[in-house]
């Protein structure tokens, strides 16, 4: 639930111009901005010097103030493409470049030709067979993922909720034909412990955030948590993108040009909880996924 400005000045005892001030500086946790309107979480705390959240315990998490005001124009425009091959293709490309960035968010290095090559069926010598399993299996999911949630002119089937025996299935999908043996399990019970919390609050605290929001705190706390012990980068990033198609969001994190940029952003999350400079980053990589699905390449 959201309140104005206004409302926050009279709940907090400053003016509607300083409240106005402190949203556009980023100070008040989980603002948005739809047009000319500030919209302030009403369970939102008075900011203050800005120390105040912790980053451990329930993982108060920083965002400040962002507007996702051009995003929403490009989304709906989305819902507005006729031609669905069009759209079909565009978006198989568009899987190429995410599992090429998850694959770098993971320190795994592959080629583009070289993804290319397996991708049109033919085997890669020059690439491990794990990696080149791994890279169909990411495809598979990710294609999947249309036909299951929708996007665009593509109608959606069946929609799973994000939930840890989601999480579970995806890293089993993404790890067939290399890890096999035995029932999906968390590397230890602390990883357990941790990922009950975060589920928690995923379905409780972060349930009326923007979805852009919700889906990176949910990519950066599986990795901080690393809850497999391996490939939990890569299997951030598809849980990533479940989130953001179930949104109606084309995937996307970053690219090539800015893959330190992203990391040294997400870092940051992972030190002092604040997620502005990678919210940033990411919004105007889905603006840009957005207009590249929209045109016809």
């Amino acid at each position: 639930m959201y309140i104005s400005a206004k409302e926050a000045a009279k709940k907090w005892g400053i003016s509607e111009r300083r409240v106005r001030i402190l949203c556009s500086e980023g100070r008040v946790d989980g603002v948005l901005r739809t047009s000319w309107a500030w919209n302030i979480p009403s369970d939102a705390p008075k900011p203050g010097d800005g120390r105040h959240l912790r980053h451990m315990k329930n993982h108060d998490l920083r965002i400040g103030g962002m507007d996702f005001s051009r995003l929403e124009a490009e989304t709906q425009g989305l819902k507005k493409i006729v031609d669905r091959q069009q759209f079909i293709r565009s978006y198989q490309s568009l899987v190429t470049r995410y599992v090429l960035t998850a694959f770098a968010s993971d320190d795994i290095v592959v080629d583009a030709q070289d993804l290319a090559v397996l991708y049109n069926r033919c085997f890669v010598p020059s690439l491990p067979f794990e990696i080149q399993l791994l890279a169909l299996n990411a495809r598979s999911i990710l294609v999947r993922m249309l036909y299951q949630y929708g996007l665009g002119p593509v109608e959606g089937k069946s929609r799973p909720q994000m939930c840890e025996q989601r999480l579970k299935d995806l890293y089993q999908m993404m790890c067939q034909g290399i890890e096999d043996e035995g029932p999906v399990a968390y590397l230890d019970a602390d990883k357990g412990q941790h990922m009950e919390t975060l589920f928690v609050q995923y379905d409780r605290d972060w349930a009326h955030l923007h979805p852009v929001v919700r889906s990176l705190f949910l990519y950066g706390e599986l990795l901080r948590i690393k809850p497999f012990g391996r490939f939990d980068a890569l299997l951030s990033a598809l849980a990533f993108a479940q989130e953001l198609i179930s949104s109606g969001l084309p995937p996307s994190l970053f690219d090539a040009e800015h893959v330190d940029e992203f990391k040294a952003a997400m870092i940051l999350t992972r030190s002092r909880g604040n997620y502005q400079n990678a919210l940033r980053m990411l919004e105007q990589m889905l603006v840009l996924e957005c207009s590249r699905l929209g045109s016809r390449e």
